[in-house]
This record gives C-alpha cells, sequence and structure tokens, in this order.
C-alpha cells in the first residue's frame, strides 16, 4: 500500500526535522521545505495528500501559500493544516472560512496534530 504523503511547510529547522521524523514514525511519507516558493514548485512536480504549513516564512508567507494552493485545480482540494506561532483568534477563523483544515497554534500537542493527521489521512 502506497503511504500517504504530506507537504510539510516549516522554517524552524528543529521544528522540521522533529515533526518530520515523527510523522515518518508514523507510517507518512514527509516531503520537507522551508519556503512557500520550493513549496509552490514542489506541488507543480507532486500532489500530497496533506499539507501542513506556517504562517510566518521568509519570502511568500503561509496565508499567500495558503491562497495560491487554493487557486491551483490540481492542489485545491488537498486538506491544508495551518501549525503556526500565530496566536490570532480572527486569523483562526478566516483560515478556516477560506478552507482550512485546522489552525494550530504551536506550542500545540503533538496528540492533537497526529488524530487530526489521521482524519484527514487515514493509514
Amino acid at each position: 500500500m502506497k503511504k500517504k504523503n504530506i507537504l510539510f511547510l516549516e522554517d524552524e529547522d528543529e521544528l522540521l526535522l522533529t515533526l518530520g521524523t515523527l510523522l515518518r514514525d508514523q507510517g507518512y511519507a514527509v516531503i520537507e521545505t522551508k519556503t512557500a516558493e520550493e513549496a509552490l514548485d514542489l506541488l507543480k512536480k507532486t500532489t500530497p495528500d496533506l499539507i501542513i504549513a506556517d504562517i510566518k516564512l521568509p519570502g511568500i508567507d503561509g496565508f499567500d501559500f495558503f491562497h495560491a494552493v487554493q487557486k491551483n485545480y490540481s492542489s485545491k482540494n488537498i486538506p491544508f493544516i495551518y501549525l503556526t506561532a500565530f496566536n490570532n483568534l480572527h486569523a483562526a477563523m478566516t483560515a478556516k472560512a477560506e478552507g482550512a483544515s485546522d489552525y494550530i497554534t504551536k506550542p500545540f500537542e503533538l496528540e492533537y496534530l497526529i488524530v487530526r493527521i489521521r482524519e484527514l489521512l487515514p493509514l
């Protein structure tokens, strides 16, 4: 059986490595990237089953990245989780209203993130 692919966009090296490893240990294939520009290039070559993205990024931020994903026919239906230190109720409500699957703030409960991923991507 083919592993479910997660595109993980995060500019903090430690979290990128730690969470990427954990998701692999949970049985997912993980594509890691540190910039939205690189993630958009990857989306031209591959279609992940889920996207997890930070908001505060160098260059294109996570909100603009989400909007670019939503404009693309081949990627607009990919479940999208914001994983961010940007703890703002209005931003979270807007993200959900625009179609994001979840808006999880850092620090976060790892178990909750795994449960949400499993709901969106059953193994």
